[in-house]
């Protein structure tokens, strides 16, 4: 992927996540009102930052993502705020994912989905007490690993078929 490339995708994944993040800030807000819509939109936005800040062979950014969305998941289940991590969450982690299992050697890159997968249950978890399980947030998550892993394992054995 050449630097033009890469500059538009990552312009075009920003716009996404910025209105993503002011969308979802909206929906929280006349649901839930008050602040309540802050962690969500914070989690995104450093979740968001670090897919743009992706690249090959690069376990950090993937890695922090990661834990945002786990003290995402903490932070909501404690203060009792809403299911986390939230659209722009999955959605910011389902491009590290893909891009980690696409580029990182075989041990990272299977830490990197099973790390993901973790997330995926974490949200599973905290949907049960209260849910069935099956919410909004615990189907975007599920979908948006799941999407992430197909993509990067296809890529990978691509761009090995090409070498």
């Amino acid at each position: 992927m050449n630097t033009t490339h890469r500059t538009a995708v990552n312009v075009v994944l920003g716009l996404v996540f910025v209105t993503g993040l002011g969308l979802t800030a909206y929906l929280i807000a006349d649901s839930w009102g008050g602040l309540y819509w802050l962690p969500d939109c914070v989690a995104g936005a450093v979740t968001g930052s670090l897919a743009l800040l992706r690249g090959p062979q690069r376990s950090w950014p993937v890695a922090a993502g990661l834990a945002v969305a786990v003290v995402a998941i903490v932070v909501a289940q404690v203060a009792d705020l809403p299911q986390e991590p939230g659209p722009v969450t999955a959605l910011a982690l389902a491009v590290l994912v893909g891009s980690g299992i696409r580029t990182l050697p075989g041990p990272r890159a299977a830490a990197v989905a099973s790390g993901a997968f973790m997330v995926v249950v974490g949200t599973w978890l905290i949907a049960f007490p209260d849910e069935a399980g099956f919410t909004v947030v615990t189907v975007v998550n599920t979908v948006t690993w799941l999407v992430a892993v197909a993509v990067g394992i296809t890529l990978r054995a691509a761009a090995g078929r090409a070498s």
